[in-house]
Order: C-alpha cells, then sequence, then structure tokens
C-alpha cells in the first residue's frame, strides 16, 4: 500500500481530480450533437461524481451519513461505465443509441440504488463492509453477489468493451485520428490498471486513482475535438454514406482478401468482414484473366438479381496496394433493357417483313395498273407508288438500324480498303463520277465503317437531279494525330430538316426518316472516337468531313521513322 498519500492530501487530491472531468464536459458542450459528445459529456459528470462522491463519503465522520453517501457513489461507478461504453459505441460506429437501449445499459445501477439501502438478504453488502471510527469506508471481502456482479463485474465488463472499441478504431484509422484513439486507449487501459490497484488495497482505501484518469483522458480528448477537429463533419458524413449506400462496397489488400466492407456487402453477399474472405469466393471471376467479372448474376431466393461492378486500385501506407470494388444491382435495369430488346425486335419485324412486304405487293400491283389507266388516273397512281416506294425505302433504313446498333466493335483498318469497300456496294448510276484520293493509311474506327461511305455515297446521289451531271469527290487530308475523310459532292445540299436530324442526334418528326442515313453514319463514327461533321457549300453541293485517329500501328511506324538516323548522302 501506498503511504505517500495522506489523508488529507488523499482528499484533496480526489476533489481536485473533479475538475478535468468538468472542464472537458465544459469545453465540449457546444459541440453535444455530434455523435458521441453527449455520451461523452454524461461520461465525465458521472466521473466527476465518481471523485466528489468518493472524497466526500470519506471525508465525513458520520457513520450513517458515510453509509448514505456510499450508496450514491456506488451506483455513480457501473452509471459511469455504462455512459462511458455508449460514448465509445457513438465514437466508433458514428451512429447514435435510442434512448430506449441506452436507458438499458443504466438499468444495473438503477437495481443497485434501489437495492442497496434495504440490502435484502446480504445480496449487496456483506459483515465485511464497515466505516471505521475516523468514517473511512471499508469495503472488505467479500462482498454480495449482487455488488460483485454490478460494481465490479459490469463496471469491468463495460470498461473493457469500451476500450476495446478505441482499440478498433486506431486500427482502423489513419493519420491524426489513428494517433489520437491510440492515446485515448493509453489513457483508458491506465483507469483500468487504477482499478485494479484499488481493489487490491495497493492505494489506501480513502483514496481512488480511476476519477483522475477518467479526467485526464476526457481533457485530452476534448482538447482533440475542439483544437484538432477529433469528431468533424466529413469523416462522419462518408463513414455513414459508406454503410447507407445501396450498393455493395468491398475494400481488399494487396493479397485480395475483403478487409472491410459495408452493411450492403455483408447482408446481401454475407460477407464477414473479419474473416479475411478472398473476393474470389464472393465474386465471379472471369476464367481467363482472372478479374471480377464486369456484370454477372446470381440466384437470391427464388429471383435471378443481376449485378454490375467497378474495381479501382488505390495505394495506402509505405507502397501497399489495395482495390476498391463496388456491386451495384442493376436487376430493374436488366428486365428494362430486356423489354426493350423484345420490343425492338417486334417493331424491327413489322417494318422489314409486315410493311415491307405488304407495300412491296401494292408497289408491284399499282405498276400493273399503271399502263392500263388514263394520263391523269396514271399520274395519281404514280403518287401512290412514289409514296410506296419511299414507305419501302424507310423499312429497309430500319433494317440498317438493326445490322449497325447491334455491333460496336472498333478495329484497325486499311482506309484505302474501307473506302473501295463503301464505293463498290453503294449504287452509283452512270451519270455519276467518282474521284477518289486517299493516304494509304491505318485507322481506328467501327467494323462497319464501309457501310458509312456507301451511305454518304448514295446520299450524294439522291440529292441531285435525274438528269444532272454527278461528282463526288472522296479526299484525305493526313494529321498529326488524324486523318480527315473529305466527301464532296456538286448537287443542291442537305434539306434543312435532315441537318436538323443530325444537331438534334434524334429523331422528333417521322417525316424526317429520311435523313437518318446520315444520323446512322454520324453514330458509327462517334462510336470509334471519331468526328462527323456535314454542312452545305456555298456554291452548291455538300462537304462531310469524318476524322479519324490512326491506329497504334501508324504511331509506331511514325515514331520509328522518326527516330531512325539521318544519312548525310
Amino acid at each position: 500500500m501506498i503511504t505517500l498519500l495522506t489523508y488529507t492530501s488523499a482528499i484533496l487530491l480526489l476533489y481536485l481530480s473533479a475538475l478535468p472531468a468538468l472542464y472537458s464536459a465544459y469545453i465540449v458542450f457546444s459541440d453535444r450533437r455530434k455523435p458521441a459528445i453527449q455520451w461523452f459529456i454524461i461520461f465525465m459528470v458521472f466521473a466527476a461524481a465518481w471523485a466528489f462522491l468518493y472524497a466526500t463519503m470519506n471525508f465525513v465522520t458520520s457513520e450513517q451519513l458515510t453509509y448514505a453517501i456510499a450508496n450514491i457513489f456506488w451506483t455513480v461507478v457501473p452509471a459511469t461505465a455504462g455512459a462511458f461504453f455508449l460514448f465509445a459505441y457513438e465514437f466508433t460506429y458514428k451512429q447514435p443509441v435510442s434512448n430506449r437501449i441506452a436507458f438499458l445499459f443504466f438499468v444495473p445501477a438503477i437495481i443497485l440504488f434501489a437495492l442497496s439501502w434495504v440490502n435484502p438478504g446480504g445480496i449487496i453488502y456483506t459483515a465485511e463492509y464497515t466505516v471505521t471510527d475516523q468514517g473511512i469506508l471499508q469495503i472488505g471481502f467479500p462482498q454480495g453477489i449482487l455488488f460483485f456482479t454490478i460494481v465490479q463485474g459490469y463496471g469491468y465488463l463495460m470498461t473493457v468493451a469500451s476500450t476495446s472499441l478505441f482499440f478498433a478504431e486506431a486500427i482502423h484509422a489513419t493519420g491524426k485520428r489513428r494517433r489520437r484513439a491510440a492515446i485515448l486507449v493509453i489513457f483508458f487501459i491506465g483507469v483500468l490498471v487504477a482499478t485494479t490497484l484499488t481493489i487490491i488495497d495497493y492505494f489506501p482505501s480513502y483514496y481512488d486513482l480511476t476519477s483522475l484518469m477518467y479526467g485526464i483522458a476526457g481533457v485530452y480528448f476534448s482538447h482533440s475535438v475542439i483544437q484538432h477537429g477529433f469528431i468533424q463533419f466529413s469523416p462522419v458524413a462518408r463513414d455513414q454514406a459508406f454503410n447507407m449506400i445501396d450498393e455493395a462496397v468491398f475494400i481488399l489488400n494487396s493479397e485480395n482478401e475483403v478487409i472491410d466492407g459495408n452493411s450492403a456487402a455483408a447482408t446481401v453477399f454475407d460477407v464477414d468482414r473479419s474473416a479475411r474472405e478472398q473476393i474470389e469466393d464472393i465474386l465471379p471471376m472471369t476464367s481467363n484473366t482472372g478479374e471480377i467479372k464486369e456484370t454477372f448474376s446470381r440466384t437470391e431466393g427464388r429471383e435471378s438479381k443481376y449485378y454490375t461492378t467497378q474495381t479501382q486500385s488505390f495505394v495506402y501506407g509505405r507502397g501497399l496496394v489495395g482495390k476498391l470494388v463496388v456491386a451495384a444491382e442493376i436487376t430493374k435495369l436488366k428486365k428494362r433493357e430486356e423489354e426493350l430488346e423484345l420490343v425492338k425486335n417486334v417493331l424491327i419485324r413489322l417494318f422489314r417483313h409486315d410493311i415491307r412486304t405488304s407495300m412491296q405487293v401494292i408497289l408491284g400491283q399499282s405498276e400493273n395498273l399503271q399502263n392500263d389507266l388514263s394520263d391523269e388516273t396514271a399520274t395519281e397512281l404514280s403518287n401512290i407508288i412514289s409514296a410506296s416506294e419511299d414507305i419501302v425505302n424507310k423499312a429497309h433504313k430500319i433494317r440498317l438500324i438493326d445490322s449497325v446498333f447491334g455491333e460496336d466493335e472498333t478495329v484497325v483498318a486499311s482506309l484505302p480498303k474501307m473506302v473501295e469497300d463503301g464505293i463498290e456496294k453503294a449504287s452509283i448510276p452512270s451519270n455519276a463520277v467518282v474521284d477518289v484520293s486517299i493516304d494509304d493509311t491505318e485507322v481506328m474506327c467501327h467494323s462497319k465503317f464501309a457501310f458509312a461511305v456507301q451511305e454518304l455515297i448514295e446520299n450524294a446521289v439522291e440529292h441531285h437531279g435525274p438528269d444532272d451531271q454527278i461528282r463526288i469527290i472522296l479526299r484525305t487530308e493526313m494529321g498529326n494525330e488524324s486523318v480527315a475523310l473529305f466527301v464532296e459532292d456538286n448537287g443542291e445540299g442537305i434539306p434543312e430538316n435532315e441537318l436538323d436530324v443530325l444537331r438534334r442526334e434524334g429523331e422528333s418528326q417521322l417525316d424526317h426518316l429520311s435523313g437518318i442515313g446520315l444520323w446512322i453514319v454520324k453514330h458509327l463514327i462517334e462510336k470509334a472516337d471519331g468526328v462527323f461533321e456535314c454542312s452545305n457549300i456555298s456554291n452548291g453541293g455538300t462537304r462531310i468531313r469524318i476524322t479519324l485517329p490512326y491506329s497504334d500501328q501508324h504511331d509506331e511506324s511514325v515514331s520509328a521513322f522518326l527516330d531512325s538516323p539521318v544519312s548525310d548522302n
């Protein structure tokens, strides 16, 4: 037992021990709406009461008064431990505890307070619980089962659990937050040591170091809150958002082990965040690359659910690499996509087969009737034939949309070869002249780029009169990073309504469908990271400019040429 503390100095030190706790509660009072601060204030008030009551019950000389104050003091001990745990829980998990749940942590203290005045059956105090002539409380051993369970058992349990929460926070936090949490762990371990020393009578019976350790830890915590923003809105918001978002989020270490995850990951994919599971045991992987599949389906209950994943690498610590994986459910989107695909197939079949076949019957029979009718009636029938041909052509455009939009492949291709293929497939009348001057280069383009060339040539022919001399020029201009392909004609230009289709990037009126060929071409070019530009020439005609990026092979050959030595000869 330490004998350096005299009775007077010990009592004085106990009273002074209440001041750090009260000071800590006071300086953070304005932040009481932040997570954990409310319980920290209550915790510090109880810690101050701990010191004040312990000093007072050993200071007064009246035996009855000492017993009365002691009954209140023993109630404060488990109440302090309960408030300590609630403070540690909210600090760690950033979530408020409901009043109903919080009340349960104070039930042991309430039971002890109610029964300590009557001590039924000696379940709280025994004959070893006495007061000396100087008014000093002697606890003695053993005490009643309820005293041992609530004061020592429950008090120790809550203190150890609270310290463990701060220890977990110190492990998972980073930077200054980790250091401060670690220092608090050291302080609270000191509380456990001080309490143990008091129980084994290392200190005089009139002194208890526990409340002073609580107060010192409280001063450090409150100083960190005020001066260093220990509890800030941003980290709290990030932590809550992490657990509130619907997508499952996994944090992987360099060994692809799941070291953390949000609530959705734990609930949907049954992830034990403390088991260091391999991500391949949770999410499906591709067989050839071993990477997480970008889309996958899984059965949950009796329903198939569809997910898409995104993976982002990050660096932490001293060069350690981790990954952030997000798995988002797209079941509704997938079903909507399937519904739209079904509608698309029905409409395309309707246009490609039913309407087109019916209009071809009307067109054929109308042409047969035209020869047997008078000139006036034949003219009217000619309008029917023209309208029928227009509908058949539009049905053909629908077929092209289906074939083109169903493929998004970007390829490396010879530009002269693609242009040549497009010219061969185009319907070119005898009164048309096509001049071709294409540089020999490879470009990145859509796999159906030849169709784009075909469509542009036929579009140029379409906007000429039947007896006009048609001239179409295809030429290129080489740039540093891309090549520009020009398709120019001497026709009457493109009607404004068709140019509007290109500017709006969509169809707003059905009668604009005649210009959808250019819209498809624009789509093909931009799908391969090209640029499509269309304009009418002032003196007549149309100019189409298509800019395509060079292929990697082209870039390598140019670099090799520039790096090669130049002969003086």
